[in-house]
């Protein structure tokens, strides 16, 4: 993007934007706006600076990298990034998607400070309603949905998992046309109107491909509804910890291990099978970056427990899971990334409706 250059907030960046699109976007393909949410925490910006080429322009960092493009030529990347909210940042771009993949996701991969904001299946709901509640005249050309039973009964074979893609001009009757009879509901959506064209999915991308005050209008609008939600997982992530703390018995200075572990609550029974294709859907992802050691299962009433390890990171943490949820105990390293991450490996290939929150807190003393 070309930005001139000053000092902005977050709304007043956006504000240069849609006030001039020709020009902030020109020679750029396709022109249109990406936006991404990250979790953040102390750190962020010195992670920023030893891995890009930073720039301060008020309250928004822009920051630099380099991809190769589909010729194999070196191109620098530009993101910026503002403050939404205490502990969650946006980053705008650009940049085509070969360029976002090379040169932004590998900002979080490895970062204890800084992780993709996910969008709890529930919210996306939220999210959807808003938008057609809103526009009477709003068109939905493309979705995907799945099978998620604590949100949609199914009239058709409802124990059947299943994921629907479709394309077309009626894509809103479909919409709820596929929910009553499959029990399948919307995780990425796009929406047409006279004046606006934006997608957004439950990774946390939103795509603005008509760059006006309008669609910016509406990602604040559906970013405002999930936002509780996503602070209150960063909290509950930033709890789940092992450490220890020093206690003074008598003349004795000791160091007592101390963990606060996690729980993921299924809100359907997962089965054995389903526990074997979420390792197989781990393994076989491109985006997430788990390992599986120490595997122990059983049939029958699901008895699944496992090491995780988080090989971008070096995160270590114990799972073990029944039918009904899943318990998390960290091991070594187990930043706040890792988990936020597990969880929105949990909710993408497991359960839809699955909920993360802390389970106890147990000391040695």
């Amino acid at each position: 993007m070309h930005i001139p250059e000053g000092q902005y907030t977050l709304k007043e960046f956006c504000r240069v934007i849609f006030d001039s699109p020709e020009r902030v976007l020109e020679g750029y393909h396709g022109q249109r706006i990406k936006s991404f949410l990250y979790l953040s925490d102390e750190g962020w910006q010195d992670y920023l600076k030893q891995h890009y080429e930073t720039e301060e322009l008020g309250d928004i960092t822009k920051f630099v990298g380099e991809y190769r493009n589909r010729k194999g030529v070196e191109q620098p990347a530009k993101f910026y990034l503002g403050q939404y909210k205490n502990d969650l940042r946006m980053v705008l771009t650009a940049e085509t998607e070969e360029a976002i993949r090379q040169a932004l996701r590998p900002v979080s991969e490895h970062s204890d400070c800084l992780s993709p904001m996910p969008i709890m299946t529930e919210d996306f709901q939220t999210m959807n309603e808003i938008v057609l509640s809103t526009y009477d005249d709003m068109r939905i050309s493309e979705f995907k949905s799945k099978r998620v039973p604590s949100l949609a009964d199914a009239r058709t074979r409802p124990d059947v998992d299943r994921e629907i893609e479709y394309k077309g001009g009626d894509g809103r009757d479909r919409l709820d046309e596929f929910r009553d009879e499959y029990g399948v509901v919307p995780t990425r959506i796009q929406y047409e109107h006279e004046d606006v064209s934006i997608r957004i999915d439950t990774s946390g991308k939103f795509t603005l491909e008509t760059v006006n005050k309008e669609s910016f209008n509406i990602l604040f609008d559906l970013l405002s509804e999930v936002v509780v939600n996503v602070l209150e997982l960063l909290d509950v992530a930033n709890q789940i910890k092992f450490e220890k703390r020093e206690v003074v018995p008598g003349n004795l200075r000791v160091q007592v291990p101390e963990v606060s572990s996690g729980e993921i609550d299924f809100d359907q029974q997962v089965s054995l099978m389903q526990a074997e294709n979420f390792i197989k859907g781990t393994k076989n992802s491109d985006d997430l970056n788990f390992s599986f050691t120490d595997v122990t299962k059983q049939a029958g009433s699901l008895d699944f427990s496992a090491q995780v390890t988080d090989e971008n990171r070096g995160s270590l943490f114990n799972v073990s899971a029944t039918e009904e949820s899943m318990r998390i105990v960290p091991k070594h390293d187990c930043s706040f990334p890792s988990l936020v991450e597990f969880y929105l490996a949990v909710i993408q290939l497991l359960d839809g409706g699955a909920e993360m929150r802390l389970y106890e807190s147990q000391s040695a003393a």
